[in-house]
């Protein structure tokens, strides 16, 4: 879903939102895969007075607020989830809004390491000015996601230019997979290739046990699916299902 499908709500209900805080944040693990074992939380909100997160985000870039809902949402994600690594999404347009690069942004005071997670792609004709700021944030301890890795051109673009600690993987990539079969040879020849760029791998929306041997067979470090544990506050355990 893009912004331009999401259907607009009031200023003031937007207004309302930031200024109260007027959402929830829960944690779903991406969990280590050899050691069986949580690596990280990613935190997700859960708005209250829009009818889903795509929606809250859309209304913030249509109004103007999105760089201060990110850092809202970043101060929320480090006070609901203080004691472990943490993976935050961020819109690519904040970064043009320069509140990432704030030495006080909530990201360098968290006491475990951060995974910053872009969650829509960038421009292309924006690419270097965005690889320009993450560098920057990089410099500073913070480390990059890229997602859906197997999408489409520009996410190899991403891979090769924004110098990425972690990708996840298109979950097209992970649905029904199975040892054998055509996408499972390209998924472990992805994890071949981020193993050489020195990224960490992530099989999101792993939902049946089958998947999750067979992400584990292919090679991917990190997974991250309802079969392993569902978003919860507070951050919930792994429920390994393999024996």
């Amino acid at each position: 879903m893009t912004l331009a499908d999401v259907n607009s709500s009031s200023p003031a209900a937007l207004e309302e939102t930031l200024r109260d805080k007027r959402f929830g944040m829960v944690f779903q693990p991406i969990v280590d895969l050899a050691r069986r074992r949580v690596f990280a939380y990613e935190a997700l909100v859960r708005p209250h007075l829009h009818s889903s997160p795509p929606a809250l985000i859309a209304d913030s870039a249509r109004h103007g607020r999105l760089g201060l809902l990110g850092r809202t949402l970043r101060e929320a994600s480090i006070i609901g989830c203080p004691d472990h690594s943490l993976f935050i999404n961020v819109q690519p347009d904040e970064l043009l809004e320069h509140f990432l690069v704030q030495p006080d942004d909530p990201i360098f005071n968290h006491r475990q390491p951060v995974f910053l997670e872009l969650t829509e792609a960038v421009p292309l004709q924006r690419l270097d000015l965005c690889a320009q700021m993450l560098q920057e944030i990089q410099a500073r301890g913070v480390h990059v996601v890229v997602d859906d890795l197997g999408s489409g051109y520009s996410n190899l673009r991403y891979l090769a230019d924004l110098k990425p600690r972690v990708v996840k993987l298109d979950r097209e990539l992970i649905t029904g997979l199975r040892p054998g079969s055509r996408r499972f040879t390209l998924v472990r020849a992805l994890v071949g290739l981020c193993n050489e760029l020195g990224a960490m791998v992530v099989a999101e929306c792993i939902e049946t046990a089958e998947e999750l041997s067979a992400v584990m067979d292919a090679g991917c470090h990190l997974g991250q699916g309802y079969v392993l544990a569902r978003p919860a506050l507070p951050p919930p355990p792994i429920a390994w299902p393999l024996g």
